[in-house]
């Protein structure tokens, strides 16, 4: 589908939709000569074609919530602060939200809202050891604040946030506890706390996406290393009481996937980049087995979006060697 696109280079991070008239993709926009800073970018695909939604100078959004046609929530960062805008309907607004550092480096690339709960995730830097730690808001009542989780390891991050109410949440990243470790991280919120519940660690391995359609029905994805194959996608399951690592087809050149979102328990896609060039990967759920899917292979998939009953769109980032600057992009398949 035609893609806006700004002078320089432009980046699509995250996407959600409601319905087909609210599909809703974010990133930024690096000006070239960049003699000023990157601002972010809003796209809206109004069921005819994608027009430029709203920017904010010196930021970059990296996920966006479609709640209703009237309310959708994206985040990520402006000026080394955590960013939250709300979308009303009518405009895009951004809301106070509060720093895991106040001196800076703060970043959240997660949000999700379920009932009057929402919550946005990320992580800060520790402005003594640089170390990174992961960081959850939880916006109730009309007012954002910190929300305490476990640190499980020397350093953390979260990458992304889902939800099916007020009292279950999943929140997903990766830990380290020194040298080139990587292990995944996956927390649950019972509406009162958060506790780990770790799914099954192949030895090197980390989770960039959650989606919980049910309770008992949480699927993560993230990249796992392997000895024969090196860095490759990696899923895994929650049934309500334990994980399952569920097996994907196997990438040349390796890859991760970034973004996972289902229709249905039998209709599930998930996305992400592969190989030295940055190809695309799409694989599809179908209810028994993971396959991969045709998608342009000059492309790197960021994140995906679901219009019910049958409708998918995958955004990303492409490079246009004639005018030599990254391009957003964005694809729909339908039935």
């Amino acid at each position: 589908m035609a893609t806006p696109n700004e002078p320089g280079d432009n980046f699509l991070y995250g996407a959600d939709a409601t319905d087909a008239t609210h599909v809703w993709a974010v990133g930024a926009v690096v000006p070239r000569p960049r003699t000023v800073p990157p601002h972010s970018q809003i796209l809206r695909y109004d069921g005819t074609t994608w027009r430029p939604a709203a920017a904010s100078n010196d930021s970059t959004l990296y996920a966006v919530d479609a709640v209703t046609a009237t309310e959708a929530w994206a985040v990520g960062t402006s000026r080394s602060s955590t960013l939250v805008t709300r979308w009303n309907g009518t405009a895009w607004a951004a809301e106070p939200s509060p720093n895991g550092n106040p001196a800076g480096g703060n970043t959240l690339r997660g949000v999700a809202a379920a009932g009057d709960t929402v919550w946005a995730v990320g992580n800060y830097l520790d402005s003594g050891t640089y170390a990174s730690h992961g960081l959850a808001l939880q916006r109730v009542g009309g007012t954002w604040r910190r929300s305490p989780t476990p640190r499980l390891s020397a350093t953390d991050s979260f990458a992304a946030v889902d939800a099916t109410g007020p009292a279950d949440a999943w929140v997903v990243g990766y830990g380290s506890s020194g040298g080139i470790s990587s292990v995944p991280v996956a927390l649950r919120w019972n509406g009162s706390a958060w506790t780990s519940l770790p799914p099954p660690n192949p030895g090197y391995a980390g989770l960039s996406a959650v989606e919980a359609i049910t309770p008992n029905n949480v699927w993560v994805a993230g990249y796992a290393q392997t000895d024969i194959d090196g860095m490759q996608p990696y899923i895994a399951q929650f049934n309500g009481t334990s994980w399952r690592r569920v097996a994907v087809p196997t990438i040349v050149g390796g890859g991760q996937l970034s973004d996972i979102v289902a229709l249905s328990p039998t209709n599930i896609l998930a996305t992400g980049t592969g190989g030295s060039g940055g190809s695309s990967i799409v694989l599809h759920w179908n209810g028994s087995t993971w396959t991969r899917e045709t998608a342009p292979d000059t492309v790197r998939v960021t994140a995906a979006a679901g219009v019910g009953p049958d409708t998918f769109w995958v955004v990303g980032i492409g490079f246009d060697l004639s005018a030599y600057q990254y391009r957003n992009f964005s694809i729909v398949q339908k039935g």
